[in-house]
């Protein structure tokens, strides 16, 4: 990895340690760093949630790509979830293409400007409004479902996001399975181009309480993109695998995830063939690795 990923995951690394050490989280979160599970703020009470999601190292040169999501959660009912988010995001890239160009997920380089320059930006991204519905629950039902839909704008465009999710417990609810099925349509305005695309993930995970505020697991992504915004033409199929880490009391909570691509890329056309190296796609699409850092703390208003 490229010294500046380097130095910005040992960071985040740190920050993690420090959050999972040395504060105390809150009980009864989900264990999963990149699954939506079912654990909803109960009625009449709010969350601070912080997530910094870092992209990290293409084919070569120095890539990173990290998204900041700050948002708010209120427990509308007990079965029904609200949040609003403010997202921004950093990128740095040089020479990172996979023909020594500058480029990657996250940039919008000027293609007047030399191709060969590094690049970095810090910009808003967009708003974002969260509504989770749980149907049933998996601590009194069979096993959980619920509907989870975002839409977000932003001054580069818009995305509508609709999520599927499952989970079933097990051993007393120490063993946690989840999935999240993801639907995304998107809109993004970008080196004077607009751009339509579409997007199923595939998201899967198994996660263990071995101690008493301790969580363990593993999650894996399938993601598919498509041109357009009703899943019209198969531009690319990709895989991610990682472990996953929770750590939880009654004041806060911290999770830490990372997810590495692996070399199952499947291209449908010669442009995403074209900047797949060893079997893992990049380009404008993906980076190697990806690691998710989520913070919680649950709070009530004081006049409630």
């Amino acid at each position: 990895m490229n010294r500046y990923c380097a130095r910005l995951v040992n960071a985040l690394l740190t920050l993690a340690t420090v959050l999972l050490v040395a504060v105390p989280a809150r009980a009864g979160e989900g264990p999963f760093a990149f699954i939506y599970t079912l654990d909803l703020q109960p009625k009449g009470t709010f969350q601070f949630e912080q997530w910094e999601y870092l992209q990290a190292g293409q084919s070569q040169g120095d890539y990173l790509f990290l998204t900041n999501r700050s948002e708010i959660e209120y427990g509308f009912k007990n079965w029904f979830q609200i949040g609003l988010y403010i997202n921004t995001e950093y990128t740095y890239a040089y020479q990172n293409g996979v023909d020594g160009t500058t480029g990657g997920p996250g940039t919008n380089i000027d293609p007047n400007s030399d191709p060969f320059s590094p690049y970095s930006s810090f910009r808003f991204k967009s708003i974002s409004f969260e509504n989770i519905v749980r149907l049933m629950n998996p601590y009194t039902d069979a096993f959980g479902f619920g509907l989870y839909f975002e839409p977000a704008i932003g001054p580069y465009g818009y995305e509508l996001e609709w999520k599927f999710l499952f989970q079933k417990n097990f051993l007393d609810d120490r063993l946690v399975l989840a999935a999240n099925i993801v639907l995304e349509t998107e809109q993004e305005w970008r080196s004077g181009t607009t751009e339509y695309a579409s997007v199923i993930d595939t998201i899967i995970g198994a996660s263990y309480r071995f101690a008493d505020k301790w969580s363990l697991g593993v999650e894996a992504r399938n993601h598919r993109e498509f041109s357009g915004q009703a899943f019209n033409s198969p531009e690319h199929s990709a895989y991610f695998i990682g472990p996953t880490i929770h750590y939880s009391s009654e004041k806060w909570w911290a999770t830490l995830g990372w997810r590495h691509q692996l070399p199952w890329t499947q291209a449908f056309n010669d442009d995403q063939q074209s900047v797949i190296v060893n079997g893992q796609i990049f380009g404008g699409e993906h980076a190697g690795d990806e690691i998710m850092l989520r913070v919680g703390i649950p709070f009530k208003l004081p006049w409630r």
